[in-house]
């Protein structure tokens, strides 16, 4: 069985990422041209062309990931849908489904966290098959985590972090951990927490509440990036992590429209820094 073959049955069944052309070819066969004109008429001229618009820019960004997952060995494109898969804690029904951050996406990212990131964990929240992790490992982190809650893909991220090789690789201490994100245990070291919009509003409550009672239990630094591409989650994600009264949100420019990207995200960075927080200055949005 080749690295390819490796992802399980019920994940290949959930991925919708693909096959996009050939499902629209199928409509027009089943449905004749007649029906195609139909569904133009009913959703206008301007509308029908955002949707193809979409799936052109979908079908370009999925590409470029399986070319990117050739290159290197691996397994991460996709978009995989948790529904048929295994999940550890109660939470099944709150996430969402496994979509990984493009390459190009994360280094714009990258670009704008202006930080000494040596003794940094980084810790993907809702890591799925690892690929934002593989593109953490540029960077010269002290250890890199995963956190994924459906055991299919942590054994998928454990095969390709086995795989992966990169002469651009600064960190190569890599693990990903099978657990629900609301009951993650933050380690003691200063973090890097990553999301792109995981899950729900009421888990990150909770995942951002452990997190600001670890930061009070044991002061050290904290960069937190928080990224959505749809549900306006930034818009909730952001109160959120304020009001904990713990960060302060960095300037960033717009995130650019890349071609590896399925869409163009939202993104904000916050930074936590225990001796500004200790002396009470309360942080402020940028």
């Amino acid at each position: 069985m080749t690295q390819h073959d490796t992802i399980t049955e019920k994940a290949e069944l959930a991925d919708h990422s693909s096959g996009r052309l050939a499902r629209a070819a199928r409509f027009v066969r089943d449905n004749g041209v007649g029906e195609l004109f139909r569904l133009i008429g009913r959703h206008g001229v301007s509308g029908s062309a955002r949707f193809v618009t979409r799936n052109v820019q979908h079908v370009i960004a999925d590409r470029l990931a399986r070319r990117w997952d050739r290159v290197h060995c691996v397994d991460t494109a996709g978009s995989i849908r948790l529904e048929l898969l295994d999940v550890i804690g109660p939470n099944r029904s709150k996430g969402n489904e496994c979509v990984c951050t493009s390459p190009k996406t994360f280094d714009f990212i990258m670009s704008n966290v202006h930080a000494d990131l040596s003794d940094h964990t980084f810790i993907d929240i809702g890591s799925g098959k690892s690929r934002t992790l593989l593109l953490a490992s540029h960077y010269p982190f002290a250890e890199i985590v995963g956190v994924e809650f459906a055991g299919e893909l942590v054994r998928i991220a454990e095969r390709n972090i086995a795989a992966y090789a990169d002469p651009r690789q600064k960190c190569t201490k890599l693990s990903v951990i099978e657990a629900d994100a609301a009951a993650y245990a933050f380690p003691d070291t200063p973090l890097f927490v990553y999301f792109y919009n995981p899950f729900s509003k009421d888990v990150f409550d909770m995942v951002m509440g452990n997190l600001a009672a670890s930061l009070r239990a044991k002061p050290r630094d904290c960069i937190v990036v928080y990224g959505s591409s749809s549900h306006d989650a930034i818009g909730w994600a952001e109160p959120a992590i304020m009001d904990s009264g713990m960060f302060e949100k960095l300037p960033t420019p717009p995130m650019p429209h890349f071609l590896d990207a399925v869409r163009t995200i939202d993104y904000a960075i916050f930074r936590h820094e225990p001796a500004l927080w200790a002396a009470g200055r309360a942080p402020t949005s940028a």
